[in-house]
Order: C-alpha cells, then structure tokens, then sequence
C-alpha cells in the first residue's frame, strides 16, 4: 500500500506536467486558428468533374468571386471594370455571440472601398454585399470554413452555386446596363439554402460549387 501511494505520489508531477502542454497545443492551436481567420482572402471557384457540362466547368473551374458595383457577388474569368477582386473574410457580427467570427465581409469598390457585410438574399437566393441596413431581414450567417480550414460554408454546409440567368430576365439586362456582361463569360454566385435548387428561374443555367479561400495579397 505504502509503494502504491509512493508510485501515485510520483505520477502527479508527470500528470500535471501532461495536462499543461495539452493545455498549451490547444491555445497554440487556437491563437494560430484566430490568427488564420482574421487574414483576408480571395475566393475561388472550383467545380468537380461530374458537375456541369463541359464548357460549363471550364468558365466555373478556378475564376475567381468578385464584387459587382451593383451589390451582388459574381464568379468570372473575364472580370469588367464594374468588378472589384473579393478581398475580406471572416467577421464579427452582432446578430451572433460575442467574440464571434460568424460574419462575412469583402471590401467594395466604392470610392473610397468600403468594407461591406456579405450576406443571403432569402428572396432570390443570391449573395450579395452592402450596409447594415441593406443585409436587415437577409441571411448574414454564420459563416464557417470547412474541417480544412480551405473552402467557406454558410449555415453549416456548402451549397454554393455558379448562376447563369436566362437572357430575357431583368436582372440579366442589367448587367448589360452596368457593362458587367457584355459578352463575358459571367456567372452569379447563389446559395441553395434549401437544397432544392435554389427556385431558379425557367432558363438558368446552375452549376454546384466550392469556394476556396485563397490567402489576399498585401
């Protein structure tokens, strides 16, 4: 009994020793965490073989998101100068819990850029940017990463989707009115939130996709 206790005694040291360097990776790993979240990033698009048809893949596959001066978010190759590159990331938001990063923002290309909350049009299913006021009543989270750390999700999972508008559509005519489209190869970035398709308009071309964070230069 007397060895046991001496053998218990001895073992305390190496246990507390154990408990704090577990201690230690995890707040390591967490401060390295928060740190990665708070850089800006780049979005990229990416389409898996089995989506799409082909030509379909090759507009999609790698363009990258960016920022229309319309308020609405598009995946391109061809950007036009009514386009800004996305750069932001993730965010505090006050409709989420203190020392959150649940929310989503880019920098526009307002003059002067602005940095503007990226969030769900519960209408029209598609992702747009703008002010506090203009995000009221819309989905603004939370936003996440996938276990990676490499691709974004928004309600918990990914069903993002590049969107080709019909040409008779309204908001097809005016990306030609704001020189955005014009021939371009121009797709909308939208979210399925319901997974069923996001009720997209007879004639739309939608194709599933990734976002891909992609670390913002300097």
């Amino acid at each position: 009994m007397v060895l046991g206790i001496v053998m218990m005694t001895a073992m305390v040291p190496t246990i507390i020793g154990l408990n704090e360097a577990s201690k230690g990776t995890r707040d390591q790993e967490n401060n390295r965490k928060n740190t990665a979240r708070k850089q800006r990033c780049h979005l990229v698009a990416m389409c898996e073989v089995n989506k799409g048809t082909q030509t379909q893949r090759e507009q999609v596959h790698n363009a990258r998101v960016y920022v229309g001066r319309d308020g609405n978010l598009y995946i391109t190759k061809q950007p036009s100068s009514a386009m800004s590159l996305f750069n932001g990331g993730f965010y505090k938001h006050p409709n989420f819990p203190p020392d959150n990063t649940s929310g989503f923002v880019t920098i526009t290309g307002e003059q002067t850029p602005t940095l503007r909350w990226v969030f769900l049009d519960v209408n029209t299913h598609q992702m747009r940017w703008g002010g506090r006021p203009d995000s009221e009543g819309h989905t603004c989270g939370p936003f996440d990463w996938t276990k990676d750390e490499q691709c974004i999700t928004l309600d918990g999972w990914e069903g993002w989707l590049a969107v080709r508008l019909p040409v008779d559509d309204m908001r097809y005519q005016a990306e030609t009115d704001l020189q955005i489209s014009g021939g371009r190869e121009i797709w909308r970035l939208y979210f399925d939130q319901n997974d069923d398709g996001a009720d997209l308009p007879p004639g739309s071309q939608g194709v599933e996709i990734r976002l891909k964070r992609v670390t913002a230069e300097s």
